[in-house]
């Protein structure tokens, strides 16, 4: 009987563990819909193709009231019944060349520098809060590299290398973050493994840490360009403009050894 009862709490803190977990699922789920819906690089895509749709619909209405044009004036019908499908496919026409002008203006809108979305990990996870800096470090930097491209304040091989290391990093903590859940829901599920994977776990996250700590200072350092480029600092003083781009280019070689240097580490443990 007691063990019977000491089982029922850990059985009801279970499921109430689990129902946490759905939850919190489910709200991180929404809120990635919501994002995803307010992005305006989807929001300009969606009304180009609905301008697209519209255009071709308003096409096929008019060709087909113009058939129907046709076939009413070759029967034997009053002259007065040719004002019926006439009109309308002059409207359907019209409006079809609206809609392929709105098209073609929407085609020429540039497109809003893509949002970065990315599932996080669960609430309570030690992994959720590196990757959520991570996310608006990343969301900045995008922005600040197109401002960078459009002013040209870098060659374009530098904003590729720029590029390639924010990603190569996001990679590889998107990759061990994975790693830190799964760990995480052994442990859940696994009580006697907590004292093997814990030290493992928090190893990761203090590597997940370092990650967007220099990630974020990679991004203060693109931060300090683009704001001496707007202020007239570059172009009033040679030296500064030196030795912003030695800084971003310092902050982007420290982040590209981190990522390599912890990919590498993740290769030999697979070994």
């Amino acid at each position: 009987m007691v063990s019977t009862r000491t089982g029922r709490p850990d059985a009801w803190r279970s499921m109430a563990q689990r129902g946490i977990d759905t939850a919190a699922e489910w709200s991180g789920l929404v809120a990635d819909r919501l994002s995803a819906a307010a992005d305006p690089r989807a929001k300009l895509l969606r009304k180009r193709r609905r301008a697209l749709r519209l255009g071709v619909f308003l096409t096929v209405s008019a060709v087909f009231w113009v058939a129907m044009t046709a076939l009413v004036a070759v029967w034997d019908t009053p002259v007065w019944a040719l004002f019926i499908p006439s009109p309308i496919a002059v409207g359907a026409a019209f409006l079809a060349t609206l809609a392929f002008l709105r098209y073609r203006w929407l085609r020429g809108e540039p497109l809003p520098p893509q949002r970065i979305t990315r599932h996080l990990p669960p609430w309570g996870s030690a992994a959720r809060q590196p990757m959520a800096a991570l996310t608006t470090s990343e969301r900045g930097l995008f922005s600040l590299l197109g401002i960078m491209e459009r002013g040209q304040l870098l060659p374009a091989g530098e904003l590729l290398e720029l590029r390639v290391a924010a990603e190569q990093t996001a990679a590889t903590m998107v990759a061990t973050s994975a790693e830190v859940v799964s760990m995480e829901k052994a442990v859940k599920s696994s009580p006697q493994s907590r004292a093997y994977l814990t030290p493992t776990i928090a190893a990761f996250t203090a590597q997940l840490d370092q990650g967007a700590r220099q990630y974020n200072e990679m991004v203060g350092a693109a931060a300090q360009l683009v704001s001496a480029a707007n202020s007239g600092t570059l172009s009033s003083s040679p030296m500064s403009a030196r030795r912003y781009r030695d800084e971003l280019g310092m902050a982007t070689d420290r982040l590209k050894g981190w990522a390599q240097a912890f990919d590498e580490l993740g290769r030999l443990r697979g070994a």
